[in-house]
């Protein structure tokens, strides 16, 4: 008779016992913990001005830590994308505590019947519990791949032995198209059929270790990772038609500008091209960031693109009143130095923002916000930083 699995099983954390530093460290004969960053406090220096004025959402924000985990001898739950430990899911290759009292454990059957991982084998599982958010395939399941690779532990065990990455069923084009687009994807090998792998295992939270917006300072890594993972296409002559991009989210439920047909007209008179992410492909979206110098866009996980973006570039994030934070794209733009605005408009509820306020609707002031736009322009593309 199997254990009874409906109350979610306590996790097992590993860096409670290890000291407040980087380095490797051994929790138990073959089962390790590597500490690439600690958890440190970032203070923000690349806010330049915002409408209508403030003096900015936040003084800086804690960012890390970030941990990788290498077990000799594990399970890996596919689907969910953990390491587990005697049936323990282990707390560093999850993102926030709140994801384990919604995870279903395996029962000792289960566990017992897992399918064996080959000697010469590691396997990274890829998924995340939150993939199905484009933010957070990012920086969850995707920034596993560049923490992993980050990790001594894995280089030096390695030796003799491949890495085998696995995902789990990839229901979201995004899912399927960044795995294809990988340029070693043949180490990318997909199970549907199993839950769980039992064997030489390593793995990771990604960047977000302790809550979904401790963006680390590793991110500056990852930018320059995925330009080297994910090539930019090969480009005659520079295309300088989106350098100035305003991405529109008016085919989400929540967010949206809703007099953002007021706005176009004089954004496209001062060089903005408008792209919609719902109506590009993966790539597309990618290059269209890669080529812009000034984003601007209502607040959304559109906004994760910024990782493609350049050195250097600036962000105009919106917000809905009520809802202005310290997001993660706020913290992405500080760790990798780029300029900032933050517009507030006038919210507009909706059904989303009966939970979460920052979910509503809004608009802005036409002239204001367009004057307001111009002097970004001028100031950014001009290499001035003030108003």
């Amino acid at each position: 008779m199997s254990e009874d699995v409906s109350k979610a099983p306590d996790p097992l954390s590993l860096s409670e016992s290890v000291a407040d530093n980087t380095g490797v460290f051994e929790i138990r004969k073959g089962l390790f913990l590597e500490v690439l960053e600690k958890q440190t406090y970032l203070v923000h220096n690349h806010f330049r001005a915002s409408l209508p004025e403030s003096n900015g959402i936040e003084a800086g924000f804690d960012a890390g830590p970030v941990y990788v985990v290498y077990a000799n001898d594990s399970h890996v739950d596919i689907r969910a994308g953990l390491t587990v430990i005697d049936g323990r899911p282990v707390r560093e290759t999850a993102v926030v505590p709140k994801l384990f009292a919604s995870y279903q454990g395996a029962s000792a059957e289960e566990l017992a019947a897992a399918l064996d991982i080959d000697d010469g084998r590691i396997v990274l599982p890829l998924a995340s519990q939150r993939m199905g958010n484009y933010c957070r395939w990012w920086l969850d399941s995707m920034g596993k791949l560049f923490v992993c690779s980050k990790s001594s532990l894995l280089r030096e065990n390695l030796r003799g032995s491949s890495l085998d990455v696995v995902v789990p069923d990839l229901p979201i084009s995004y899912q399927q198209q960044s795995v294809d687009m990988l340029s070693w994807r043949p180490l990318v090998s997909a199970n549907h059929r199993d839950r769980l792998l039992r064997g030489r295992t390593v793995n990771s939270s990604g960047l977000t270790f302790g809550g979904g917006q401790r963006i680390g300072t590793q991110v500056r890594e990852m930018a320059r990772f995925l330009d080297l993972l994910l090539p930019a296409p090969v480009r005659h002559s520079r295309d300088r038609s989106g350098e100035l991009l305003y991405v529109t989210r008016n085919e989400s439920s929540m967010r949206r500008i809703l007099n953002e047909d007021e706005l176009l007209p004089g954004l496209k008179d001062m060089g903005f091209r408008i792209v919609s992410p719902a109506m590009l492909s993966l790539p597309e979206q990618i290059d269209a960031f890669r080529n812009a110098r000034i984003v601007l866009s209502a607040h959304g996980a559109q906004l994760t693109n910024i990782l493609f973006c350049r050195p250097n570039t600036t962000l105009v994030e919106i917000f809905p009143e009520g809802g202005v934070h310290g997001s993660a794209f706020l913290r992405i733009a500080s760790q990798l130095g780029f300029n900032y605005y933050y517009v507030v408009g006038e919210k507009v509820e909706n059904k989303q923002s009966r939970k979460n306020p920052n979910n509503a609707d809004l608009t802005v002031d036409k002239s204001a916000f367009l004057r307001f736009t111009k002097e970004i322009v001028d100031a950014e593309l001009n290499n001035r930083h003030d108003l």
